[in-house]
């Protein structure tokens, strides 16, 4: 019976994903109006001049060198490229590879080796004249590959158990990418999709890797669901009094050339704690559901006070560690800024009122807060649902009337 309801279970989600997908693809706004525009002004620009993106590999590199323009100095390097897809295939480029980030050359990039796959914007003008510009290395290959070494990883150390994470990961990637991300993307409430998806990865994780359903999973799950919406509230709050837009330097700089759509950044920075809380919340809560499921199976006599008191002494050794893996993965994320608004000689609370660290800073500690209340909710739930004295086993060695019984 629980394979057909694990079953049901899984084929409802992913028709919930498609169709959330096909819907925001069918939803038409005032969006449409500006993509017709600036299609119209690209067809414009393409009469006198025509811009090809490709791919390229590096056949020749020369050693580094500065270069002047101006008042700007360069630190550059002399490459050839070989193109290779699209109409300009096989045909090679000599041209500059900037490596300075900035104008004094404080921050270079990688020099560029022979064999090296590179992205490359191709620009012939109205006369034939062809400007060819490396934009970057291409490292997707690269992130693939981790991504396989880490699936290996799994299922070598994890064996079956490592299997069922892997579905229960590729679940998720699924789900957040064409419910939530695309979803938002297509102009849904961000608040709303991403509530919603992590409704539909808890439950869908916690099936896959439980086995199906039963008191065990649906505690976790409702744990979990009440300690992120619990950060999620604390980042509302939070956000609004302080005055949180949301647009961080590097979306300001992508908005200015973004002229078909409009995001709400204020939602996606609520929708950003919400996805980053999910995964602790998830740990500490199915950590204290399989703990107090043990206890219950080896001492069926225990009080609903018992197992609940139980959860909360469970959960305080886990608030420790959860928290901290919270809080350090937000401050090494920001650790480059914070280091570079020190090199500009700010203090402290100068510091705490950049909006970039003022953002990281609440997302850390409103996930953190989701995962403390991800413990008193999971440990009341699991006291709830088995306060009876009788438990089930799935195999019991006990014989009533010649049959196995499973009750005890």
């Amino acid at each position: 019976m629980k394979k057909y309801i694990t079953i049901i279970l899984l084929t409802l989600l992913m028709i919930s994903c498609f169709s959330i997908n096909i819907l925001a693809t069918e939803q038409t706004n005032t969006n449409e109006v500006s993509q017709e525009q600036n299609t119209q002004e690209s067809e414009l620009i393409e009469k006198n001049e025509k811009l090809v993106n490709t791919y390229g590999k590096i056949i020749e590199a020369k050693e580094p060198k500065d270069a002047v323009t101006g008042s700007v100095k360069d630190r550059v390097q002399e490459v050839t490229v070989q193109i290779t897809e699209g109409e300009y295939e096989d045909e090679e480029f000599t041209t500059n590879y900037v490596l300075s980030y900035d104008i004094e050359g404080k921050i270079l990039a990688y020099e560029l080796e022979e064999g090296d796959k590179v992205s490359v914007q191709i620009t012939e003008d109205f006369d034939g004249n062809i400007s060819v510009t490396v934009m970057d290395v291409v490292r997707a290959n690269y992130i693939i590959l981790l991504f396989l070494l880490f699936l290996l990883s799994v299922i070598l150390v994890g064996g079956k158990s490592g299997i069922k994470a892997i579905l229960g990961l590729l679940l998720t990637i699924l789900l957040i990418y064409f419910v939530m991300v695309k979803g938002i993307f297509k102009g849904n409430n961000a608040i709303r999709n991403s509530v919603f998806t992590s409704m539909l990865i808890i439950i869908g994780t916690f099936v896959i890797i439980g086995n199906g359903i039963n008191k065990k999973i649906l505690t976790a799950a409702l744990g979990t669901l009440g300690g992120v919406l619990s950060a999620g509230i604390v980042a509302l709050i939070f956000n609004h009094l302080a005055k949180m837009t949301g647009a961080c330097e590097d979306a300001i700089q992508l908005s200015i050339n973004m002229t078909t759509i409009n995001f709400n950044f204020r939602h996606l920075l609520f929708a950003g704690i919400i996805v980053a809380a999910l995964g602790a919340c998830m740990d500490v809560g199915m950590s204290i559901a399989s703990s107090l499921d043990e206890i219950k199976l080896k001492n069926p006599d225990i009080t609903a006070t018992e197992l609940f008191k139980s959860g909360m002494n469970i959960g305080r050794d886990v608030i420790g560690t959860m928290t901290n893996t919270l809080i350090l993965a937000y401050v090494g994320g920001s650790l480059t800024l914070i280091l570079l608004f020190m090199a500009c000689n700010m203090n402290l609370f100068e510091i705490l009122n950049k909006e970039t660290i003022a953002e990281q800073i609440i997302s850390a500690l409103a996930g953190s807060m989701g995962v403390v209340f991800t413990v008193p909710i999971t440990a009341l739930v699991y006291s709830i649902l088995n306060k009876d004295r009788i438990i089930y086993r799935k195999t019991s060695e006990n014989n009533i009337n010649g049959k196995r019984s499973l009750k005890l």
